[in-house]
């Protein structure tokens, strides 16, 4: 289990806090956390983001290059995210100048005990939900402080420092990193393999999220997915104080009955110990964002907000970034940008872009993420895309792989497996290449889904206005 430890209070105005590995999601919303604290954020990365913008626009320098010359004798604090090695070149540089070094996921436990936390943790959906919970407070006047890893536009990025009582929090478990929170309402969205680079297996893996549910302690309490089989395992091993919410388990104490999918929305009646509240609509289509916005009914209920104002905030919220985003209809083909990287994530990104899209072709160009993952998830991996009408694969994209890892297994052996099981893949691995073929075979009407948690986005922005084009020419023509 992490090891916690006190609070250091220490007044942000005016000091230097310098983060390694700044253009990472959960490190860039905590740069410009710290920032609205009043601290003076520098940082530096190795590989360009779109969060450089964002960043920049807070006043914050990013270099990308990783030596150390943003350091000296009177930087306060450096913040180092957990994909960076002992041996990298700006934190051994910290390292000899004695400066106070910490790891995101110990920062944001030690912020944490300032306000009344919110932790959402789970394989999947923990961003989606901690922004639903954030924007339904915020829009209720509570002005909430949080901490996302993802993009919420309609909260001007993933981070704010409120004047209110609540952090509401995305907790990752990789590296047992949640433990290091306490909060007052954990969140538990599911539990599924992941990060097998890191934990030996599922029994591993649940181990860590009962000791995450055990840090909401006495006072606390669980907010659990009941339809999630891994989840009640870990309730029932806890033993803490539990509320659940399902669609599929009639046990539940907030359940979605009713469900209507529609193309652009979800409608749904609440069901909240045995009693139906209201008719609830969110404006995200695919069931596994109904459990999302459950989760997030359930924890600000558990919060102390009446039904009707969370009503309200949710039918508002319009969506994280590159979650199902459609970012442009070029031509009449809209572009989908989804951070799925996971099998499970991948079908239900699937599933659900066929739901907003019903009777079209979906073309789906996705871009591994990890080695590691993709090597002990290859058949799962493969069986995802069992209802794409065609699948581009790019190469892995490295994040914390070991060379052994790179040796073990290619993105072509995924193509590989996927024609095995009858399934039309493809393997493209440049970017312009994959960028040719989408241009070239899109008609009107078709989709293209665009999935990863690399850098793959930069093909979504690149063949919209390509797509454009195309269509002037054809109308022209």
């Amino acid at each position: 289990m992490a090891k916690r430890r006190r609070s250091k209070k220490r007044h942000l105005s005016g000091e230097h806090w310098h983060f390694i590995g700044i253009l990472g999601t959960g490190m860039s919303s905590m740069a410009t956390y710290a920032a609205d604290c009043g601290a003076r954020i520098t940082g530096s990365d190795v590989r360009p983001a779109p969060t450089v913008k964002v960043l920049s626009q807070r006043g914050i320098q990013v270099s990308l290059q990783q030596e150390g010359r943003g350091l000296d004798r009177d930087t306060n604090l450096v913040v180092i995210s957990q994909a960076i090695a002992e041996d990298n070149p700006e934190l051994l540089q910290a390292r000899r100048l004695g400066l106070e070094v910490v790891r995101y996921p110990e920062l944001l436990g030690l912020l944490m005990e300032r306000k009344k936390g919110i932790a959402v943790a789970g394989t999947h959906g923990k961003s989606t939900t901690s922004a639903m919970i954030a924007y339904v407070m915020r829009r209720a006047g509570l002005d909430p402080s949080y901490m996302i890893g993802a993009d919420v536009p309609q909260l001007g990025g993933g981070s704010h420092y409120g004047s209110g009582e609540y952090l509401v929090a995305e907790a990752c478990e990789y590296k047992r990193s949640f433990l290091y929170l306490s909060p007052q309402i954990g969140v538990v969205t599911n539990i599924d393999a992941d990060h097998l680079d890191y934990y030996y297996d599922m029994w591993d893996i649940k181990e860590a999220f009962t000791d995450f549910a055990l840090a909401t302690g006495e006072d606390g309490l669980l907010v659990a997915n009941a339809d999630d089989a891994n989840t009640r395992s870990v309730v029932k091993q806890a033993g803490v104080r539990t509320v659940t919410y399902g669609i599929d388990r009639k046990k539940a104490l907030y359940r979605a009955e009713r469900l209507w999918r529609a193309k652009v929305h979800s409608n749904f009646d609440i069901v909240y110990k045995g009693k139906k509240i209201d008719r609830f609509s969110i404006s995200l289509y695919g069931t596994h964002n109904v459990l999302n916005a459950l989760a997030a009914i359930a924890a600000c209920h558990e919060a102390g907000m009446d039904f009707a104002t969370i009503k309200d905030g949710l039918a508002n919220f319009e969506g994280v970034a590159r979650r199902l985003q459609i970012i442009g209809t070029p031509w009449n083909v809209p572009i989908v940008s989804d951070y799925a990287h996971h099998p499970q994530e991948v079908k239900a990104s699937i599933a659900a872009t066929h739901q907003r899209f019903p009777n079209q072709r979906v073309f789906v160009i996705f871009q591994p993420h990890q080695y590691s993952r993709t090597r002990k998830m290859l058949p799962e991996l493969a069986e995802s895309f069992r209802t794409a009408w065609v699948t581009y694969i790019c190469d892995i994209y490295a994040a914390r792989d070991s060379r052994e890892d790179q040796r073990s297994v290619s993105a072509l052996d995924l193509v590989r497996q996927m024609n095995h099981i009858g399934l039309l893949a493809h393997y493209v691995p440049e970017f312009a290449d994959m960028e040719d073929i989408i241009v070239g075979d899109v008609i009107p009407d078709d989709v293209v889904l665009i999935m990863g948690a690399g850098n793959i986005w930069e093909v979504a922005r690149n063949i919209i206005p390509r797509i454009e084009e195309k269509g002037r020419r054809q109308l022209a023509a």
